[in-house]
Formats: structure tokens, C-alpha cells, sequence
């Protein structure tokens, strides 16, 4: 296989004095998908105060090989305009360096956007205006980085803000998460090029890294100019519904990523256009691996978490800190039949890690086999109502129960729920599926949710009766 691992050595050299951090030095040959993600500045470095003096040492690569005279220049982005902190040409074996004084908060992202240059990979291909390659680098970056086509595709696919800033041409905000479990480094580490992303249930069980790669590829195809026209074709393989055509690589893998689903197999096309499979051979030479052998129904990069009693979920919704909620219709290991919906609570991290119990999820506050109702507040608060149980519950942040252990049924009048939601106000509304009416929480928990009004109850036919519970 092209381009495989053959060795990755990580040394920490003393710091050079008592005030100031030890550098990383980090070695690299022939990295290929997971090691490239790992050596591009995607560690799992934590969003600490930055110091004033960023020494970076990289590499450009433009279809695994050395981009040479790029111009790549190191951003320093915020909630104001993106600032310019250094900026350096890639030699001859696409290998730079940046030395920055500029003193930065916890709250900047760094990140480098390497521009045109001669990919080496292709004799006499001459600068390539149209590369613009992207890697983010969170706010404490490492000693050495990669940039090329496989942490563009990355970088654009995690970040929050979809505008391009002028100058830099990149998102205003790097992180694709809240700034407690910045740099998005962090969701690198533990999920795209660690073990998450290659486990049983991702890779064996989803196209994720196929598409990945796939992506990968097809700019490479730009990069490295493999057909006289490929960034034309490229370009308009990917231009989105409002008819804008990409003009570069970057802009490209922001198209595919904000219209995954619009006509993909355009884009696929171009994978045997660029790289046929040779005669009297089966595998295409491409320079990341694998790729997909038939075109997706969209360009998404999926990944599969379980744990922290997650079976069955009916419904996920998203609190402030990116973390996953979910009722869960049936107990982990149960027979999970129609007759007895037993589950409860989960709660995933943005990157994957279960943070609710193993098995049986976070229970108690009335909640029994919740189906398609869970909602999570702006303060961190998760309501769940519950098919089995007949009840709304409500949990804390911690998964801790606030409901009484009963939960809400208003003396039984509650039947099979199955919706719930949370209005800005705060007030709470959910569907009773098995009495065909609609259950009033007025301000929530901020209220008293042992009160409750009724709308659209018709045991006698009334389509618009409401009631109080007193």
C-alpha cells in the first residue's frame, strides 16, 4: 500500500529555561491516513493560555508528495477578523518553517492556509494557483505539522462558521465546538485518527473512511494536476445550488461539505476520470486509501458511538457543550419488545466518550421506556417523557433525577408520550400519543411542573377542551 506508516518518533527536548515550555520534536516517514491526522497538529493539545513565542515546522504535500514554493501562512482567528502572525515559502521538499512573537488568548484559534505551489509528485507541473489547503491547529499547536488535502477536507468538515473571512479565506471560528473542549484537535485525537474512528463499528460498519480518503483524492486530483483540466472539472463537479463555482481546493471542500447530498455522483465520476484502474490490474493508484467503489448517497464522514446504555435511541438533542442526549427505548441486553419498553437516559460526549452508566443509562425520576421525547434546556437541563412509564421526567446536567421518583403524571392522567419540547420562554410542551392531547408546562422547572394544563383533550369528543390540574 502507498504511503504506509513506517515510523513516527516523538521526542520532548528540556526547555530551554526555567520560564519557558519544552518543545516537541516530532519525526515522521511515508505517513498515510491515521498518521497524517495525528502528525498535522491534531493531538489532543488543551486550550491553555498560549505563550508569545510559536515555532511551527511543517510540511506541505500536495497527493502525498512535497509541495514545494507554497506560500503558507499561520492565522490567528477569534471572534474579530482573522490576524495574519506569520507567513514563509515551502522549499524544494515542501518543508517550512514560522516563527511567531505575537502574544494570543485562550480564546484564538491558530491555523495554517498553504497557497499554490509545484506539486513534486508530478515532473514539471508548475505552480498550481488553484491550492489553497487548510490545517487547523486549535490554540496550542505542536512543533511540526502536515498540511494537504486529507486536513483540508478535515478542517472544513469541523468548523462551526461557514463564512470565509477575507485575507485568509477560512472560518472565522476554527472550533466546531464550544471553546471547553477546544482545539478541534481534540476530537482528531480521540475520534477521526484514533481508535473511534478505526474501531469495529465505525470503520467496518460505515463508508466513513472511504469517504474521507475519496475526498481526499479527488483534490489531490487538483493539486497535482493528474489531467490537464482536473481543477476545471473538479470545480464544476462541486459547484453547490446557488451556482457558485469553486475556485480553489479549499473552496471546493467547503461546496462538498455544506451540500453533501447535492448530486454526489458528480463528483465521484471524477475518482475513475482521474484515477482509472491501470490495465491488468484491480485497485486504482491513489494516493490516499481506501476509496469508495460506488458513489455515495451523500458526502458525509459518520461515526458510530455506543455505550452509557445507548440502545435504541428515539430522539437525540444537543446541549450547550456539544455533549449527546437520548431516550433509549429499550435496557442494553434486554429481549426489547414491543410489550415492555424499559430503557432510560444516555448522554454522549462530543467525542464519543459515554458519560452516562454502562448498561443501564442514567434512570430513575419516573422514567421508563422514553420514546421520541428528549430535550435538552439552555441551562443543561434534560426533560424526558416516557412511553412505558406514562411520565415526564426531568434530569440534571449530571444525569442526576429532579422529578420525584414517580416522575410527572399528574394522578395518571398522562398516557403513551412520545414528543417533547422546550420553548426560549422555557416553557415545556409535550405530546400524549396514547390520549391524543398536548401537555402544558408553563416556565418549565422554573414553574411548577406538578401543574400542568391540558390542551385538545377529547374523551368526549371536544376537539379543543382544556383543563387545569390543580
Amino acid at each position: 500500500m502507498k504511503n504506509a506508516v513506517k515510523s513516527l518518533d516523538v521526542a520532548i527536548q528540556p526547555p530551554l529555561a526555567a520560564n519557558r515550555r519544552p518543545k516537541v520534536m516530532i519525526k515522521f516517514k511515508n505517513t498515510q491516513i491515521a498518521a497524517v491526522l495525528l502528525t498535522c497538529g491534531l493531538f489532543g493539545w488543551t486550550c491553555t493560555p498560549a505563550a508569545a513565542d510559536v515555532r511551527i515546522e511543517g510540511q506541505v504535500q500536495a497527493g502525498g508528495g512535497p509541495l514545494a514554493n507554497s506560500t503558507v501562512t499561520l492565522w490567528a482567528a477569534s471572534a474579530g477578523e482573522p490576524k495574519q502572525l506569520a507567513q514563509a515559502k515551502s522549499g524544494s521538499d515542501g518543508r517550512f518553517e514560522l516563527l511567531s512573537q505575537e502574544t494570543y488568548g485562550a480564546d484564538v484559534s491558530l491555523y495554517l492556509v498553504a497557497k499554490a505551489g509545484n506539486a513534486t509528485v508530478k515532473k514539471d507541473s508548475g505552480d498550481n494557483p488553484a491550492i489553497v489547503l487548510l490545517t487547523v491547529l486549535g490554540n496550542t499547536p505542536p512543533a511540526k505539522v502536515v498540511i494537504n488535502e486529507m486536513t483540508t477536507v478535515a478542517s472544513i468538515g469541523l468548523t462551526r462558521n461557514s463564512s470565509m473571512a477575507p485575507r485568509s479565506r477560512v472560518p472565522r471560528s476554527a472550533c466546531v465546538l464550544p471553546r471547553a473542549t477546544c482545539p478541534i484537535s481534540l476530537i482528531f485525537k480521540r475520534v477521526v485518527g484514533g481508535p473511534l474512528f478505526r474501531r469495529r463499528s465505525t470503520a467496518r460498519k460505515t463508508p466513513t473512511m472511504a469517504n474521507f480518503a475519496t475526498l481526499s483524492t479527488l483534490l489531490a486530483g487538483c493539486t497535482t494536476q493528474v489531467l490537464p483540466y482536473a481543477c476545471d472539472r473538479l470545480f464544476a463537479a462541486t459547484t453547490p445550488p446557488s451556482g457558485k463555482v469553486p475556485t480553489d481546493t479549499l473552496t471546493t471542500a467547503e461546496a462538498v461539505a455544506h451540500n453533501a447530498a447535492f448530486k454526489p455522483e458528480r463528483l465521484f465520476a471524477l475518482l475513475n476520470a482521474f484515477y482509472p484502474v491501470p490495465k491488468g490490474k484491480t485497485l486504482r493508484a491513489t494516493p490516499y486509501m481506501p476509496y469508495l467503489s460506488y458513489a455515495p448517497s451523500a458526502w458525509v464522514r459518520s461515526l458510530k458511538f455506543t455505550g452509557g446504555g445507548l440502545n435504541a435511541p428515539g430522539k437525540i438533542s444537543f446541549d450547550s457543550q456539544g455533549n449527546a442526549w437520548t431516550g433509549d427505548n429499550f435496557i442494553v441486553g434486554s429481549q426489547a419488545t414491543d410489550g415492555l419498553w424499559n430503557g432510560n437516559l444516555s448522554k454522549i460526549a462530543p467525542n464519543g466518550q459515554p458519560l452516562s452508566p454502562m448498561t443501564t443509562g442514567f434512570t430513575g425520576g419516573g422514567i421508563e421506556g422514553p420514546g421520541f421525547g428528549t430535550v435538552v434546556t439552555a441551562d443543561g437541563k434534560a426533560w424526558v417523557d416516557s412511553t412505558a412509564g406514562k411520565t415526564i421526567s426531568l434530569f440534571n446536567s449530571d444525569g442526576k433525577p429532579l422529578s420525584p421518583p414517580e416522575g410527572y403524571n399528574f394522578n395518571g392522567r398522562l398516557g403513551i408520550m412520545q414528543g417533547i419540547i422546550v420553548a426560549p420562554s422555557g416553557d415545556v410542551w409535550a405530546l400524549d400519543f396514547g390520549k391524543d392531547k398536548v401537555v402544558y408546562l408553563p416556565k418549565g422547572d422554573k414553574g411548577d411542573p406538578s401543574k400542568a394544563k391540558f390542551y385538545c383533550e377529547a374523551p368526549d369528543g371536544s376537539p379543543t377542551r382544556m383543563d387545569r390540574v390543580s
